[in-house]
């Protein structure tokens, strides 16, 4: 249910507002939650519950990052990538949490401190944040944007193209913009970034970034490790979790090409050296094995969360226009649960016709990864969102009057591009 999920996101996040889709992301949760904490259930009970959850994650992938984009490092660039990296960082905190607790206490009752802190949410939210600028003056409510950004504390209103500021005290303009977005997402500040970050995703999932977190007790049983794999397994989301804590912190001094090559590299060298010890070792000391093998995937967790994971669901927050950003960021996050689905399934298939040598391709796929990002994903460390956009539009022509800038008169700008 998540690409369904990530696709309903788009049409909450342009037609309703931001705030909005935030607060609607926490309704099915809520209700999700509840059922699964029923004792007894019957399994249809138990599926109902697992689908809403499924649905929230997915409409929760796109509104965060977004509203981080336009509203919280608006003034400040260089802590976007800080802000929208932590999106990815408590959805694995959640993940931590219960399976934390889980060990602790019993399933329903985890149930039910999630159902709380989902009806939390949906209240705080309400209460304390208000709506995105951006978003309101694209509706023509100009008075509801400027209360907002004096809020947000927002120096000036940052709108993307010449588009969306026409929008400003023309509301029929704002009917029919919205009526031509098949339209829009044809044009290439949106289709581009559409189709970086849908590639970007495809690889980091086709790599296997997800399957040792899904299958991991499955792994360390069928790797002979002797450690209490449940352990391992908590252990390993506190060093993932722990990594992107540190990505964090990183991205104030470094953009997210930069840190992408040191996670795709990482994560590379932990995968073959797993496929090379699992292929060589003959097995018989127990010692080596939990030492090679549980280094090998806290170096993988670790190496995963320092950018191969976090980093693309980061930047559908501030490659795409404000007009389309909910829209055009809702289908990528589609396609990336689509890949997320295959690839978690494929494995036990690839397990069984490559052996070890699965994981020797998932380290080949994350060097092409770090070819892709080199060569093709862009660097929007510092830019803002409206810049990104205006580099998407540019003609070949419009290249290097200015040190590979445009000044007016000299070259189009993006505006005369448009």
């Amino acid at each position: 249910m998540m690409p369904i999920g990530c696709l309903l996101s788009g049409p909450l996040i342009d037609k309703l507002g931001r705030k909005t889709a935030l607060m609607v992301t926490n309704l099915p949760s809520c209700l999700g939650w509840l059922l699964l904490s029923k004792q007894p259930a019957s399994l249809y009970v138990l599926y109902a519950g697992q689908l809403l959850v499924g649905i929230s994650v997915g409409l929760s992938t796109t509104p965060a990052t977004v509203y981080a984009a336009e509203c919280i490092t608006v003034n400040y660039t260089g802590l976007r990538g800080c802000f929208t990296i932590m999106t990815s960082i408590m959805l694995n905190f959640g993940m931590f949490l219960t399976y934390l607790l889980g060990a602790l206490m019993p399933a329903y009752v985890v149930a039910y401190v999630a159902a709380f802190v989902s009806f939390a949410a949906f209240i705080f939210i309400g209460l304390l944040i208000p709506e995105s600028p951006p978003w309101l003056f694209g509706q023509g409510r100009r008075g509801d944007a400027e209360f907002s950004q004096r809020v947000l504390r927002i120096a000036q209103p940052i709108l993307q193209t010449s588009r969306a500021m026409s929008l400003d005290g023309d509301a029929a303009a704002a009917v029919r913009i919205r009526s031509r977005i098949v339209d829009r997402l044809a044009e290439p500040d949106v289709y581009k970034p559409m189709a970086i970050m849908t590639t970007f995703l495809f690889f980091q999932q086709a790599c296997g970034s997800f399957v040792l977190t899904a299958y991991m007790i499955q792994l360390l049983g069928g790797f002979g490790v002797t450690a209490d794999n449940y352990v391992v397994t908590l252990v390993a989301g506190f060093t993932n979790l722990a990594s992107m804590a540190v990505l964090s912190v990183l991205l104030t001094r470094s953009g997210f090409k930069q840190l992408s090559y040191v996670s795709c590299a990482g994560y590379a060298t932990s995968m073959v050296l797993l496929a090379v010890f699992l292929q060589c070792y003959d097995g018989g000391d127990a010692f080596v094995i939990n030492v090679v093998v549980i280094g090998c995937v806290l170096l993988n967790m670790a190496m995963n969360g320092l950018g191969l994971r976090p980093i693309p669901y980061a930047m559908l927050g501030e490659v795409f226009p404000t007009d389309v950003a909910g829209v055009a960021g809702s289908i990528v996050a589609c396609m990336s649960s689509v890949f997320n689905f295959v690839a978690i399934k494929s494995y036990p298939y690839l397990r069984i016709w490559l052996g070890p040598g699965v994981f020797a391709v998932y380290g080949a796929l994350a060097l092409l990864t770090l070819v892709f990002v080199a060569v093709i994903v862009p660097d929007t460390r510092g830019k803002t969102i409206k810049q990104i956009s205006d580099e998407f539009l540019r003609k070949k022509s419009d290249y290097g009057c200015d040190g590979g800038s445009y000044r007016k008169g000299s070259c189009s700008t993006a505006d005369e591009v448009i």
